[in-house]
């Protein structure tokens, strides 16, 4: 019964073990660490999970059924304790935190609707001699859903919108990923179909591009995107390791305002919006909302802020922003069945994985992304979102 219970025990400890590498994964990659430094972090992670139970294993079998003893709590050994139980609490702090999540499970006050559809993309025949529609292997993997674009319209209460602005319109588009993985016509589809949305802005929250040679991508892709008021941009962590001055001017070149670090106001039919850009910490600044018009609590303009990252929630916050838009952790791109994800680059983990989240003042909606460095998706659709905002009910006149 002992040597039972102390094999449960164990075992529980090794989940914990799998815990608490994930979670370091997640805290390292939120952070703005060089991309060698990251992959070595992963690298790592990849050899300890598995290494660390199978060393226990082989423990246990030396102890038992080799030497042929009973195991028993004293034959643990004690430099082992610490770790073992740190683990094991690892374990169930995260056991509970999935428990909480899956129990509250109500949709936030501030979001109406949300409607999807899901459409599979680059289903026409394509010219088998042009390097654009070359895919990776992996993104021919049976059950990868890399190519099954979920088009999603939610609809949000946004408190403070002026009555004028009511159903304004944004089409949040994040983490393209230009690689050369995922074919170049995949990413023209999805514009196409983002432009049947017509949306009144467009936002795109960084992670364009992944190789510098790609760059030229943008005037066929997003360089055609279509709306009534602006498109609007920040960079992300991985467009930082590429040739970021001439991202910078194929953007501009095609319609592109970059928002990153500042404020500014836009036009919006009679009512003024302010947009600002936060892309810590890999770009420093983040954009200073002291400066700009009031808040809309205190009958200023409406603030919509656009960040790589959802750890910038709470500098949202504190700049009473009322729409937050965020991207970079693509949904966790790998969900498990139940589960659900389990990496994100987030100093909060799977927390802000996607969704719409709501902390006065701020709502934000963070995408799924639109596709990934690895071409590979499962149970995690990539998204292109059009939001729809709508004067918060208490502001309506009566």
């Amino acid at each position: 019964m002992q040597t039972f219970l102390l094999a449960a025990i164990l075992a529980w400890a090794l989940f914990g073990h799998a815990v608490l590498c994930l979670a370091l994964i997640n805290r390292v990659h939120a952070t703005a660490i060089p991309t060698r430094i990251g992959k070595l972090v992963w690298l790592s992670a990849a050899v300890i999970v598995p290494a660390v139970p199978i060393l226990f294993a082989y423990w246990f079998w030396i102890r038992t059924v080799h030497s042929g003893t009973t195991l028993t709590f004293s034959t643990v050994p004690l430099a082992a304790v610490p770790y073992l139980a740190t683990c094991w609490l690892a374990a169930c702090l995260a056991t509970f935190h999935w428990c909480r999540k899956h129990v509250d499970r109500a949709r936030p006050d501030s979001l109406r609707s949300d409607r999807r559809r899901t459409l599979r993309l680059l289903q026409n025949p394509t010219p088998p001699d042009s390097d654009d529609h070359e895919h990776h292997f992996l993104v021919r993997l049976p059950g990868n859903q890399i190519l099954e674009l979920d088009v999603a319209e939610r609809a949000i209460d946004l408190p403070g919108l002026p009555q004028a602005l009511d159903r304004l319109t944004i089409l949040h588009l994040s983490d393209l990923h230009f690689s050369g993985r995922v074919a170049k016509a995949y990413f023209q589809e999805a514009v196409q179909i983002c432009n049947e949305l017509e949306p009144d802005l467009v936002a795109v929250t960084g992670d364009l591009v992944d190789r510098s040679d790609c760059i030229g991508w943008i005037a066929d892709t997003l360089g055609n995107l279509k709306s009534r008021y602006g498109r609007f941009f920040v960079l992300g962590n991985h467009d930082v390791e590429t040739d970021v001055p001439s991202l910078l001017a194929q953007m501009a070149e095609a319609g592109f305002v970059d928002v990153a670090g500042r404020c500014i106001e836009i036009e919006a039919g009679r009512e003024r919006i302010v947009l600002g850009g936060n892309v810590l910490p890999w770009i420093a600044p983040a954009a200073d909302f002291g400066e700009a018009p009031s808040p809309s609590r205190c009958g200023g303009p409406i603030r919509i802020a656009l960040s790589h990252s959802p750890d910038q929630f709470p500098w949202a916050q504190r700049n009473e922003v009322d729409l937050l838009l965020a991207g970079h952790l693509h949904g966790g791109q790998i969900r498990l069945p139940l589960i659900g994800p389990i990496v994100a680059p987030s100093w909060h983990g799977i927390r802000y994985s996607s969704g719409v989240f709501h902390s006065h003042p701020t709502i934000m909606h963070v995408s799924r992304g639109l596709s990934g460095e690895i071409p590979l998706r499962l149970n995690c659709r990539p998204e292109v979102a059009k939001l729809t905002l709508h004067a918060h009910p208490a502001d309506r006149p009566s």
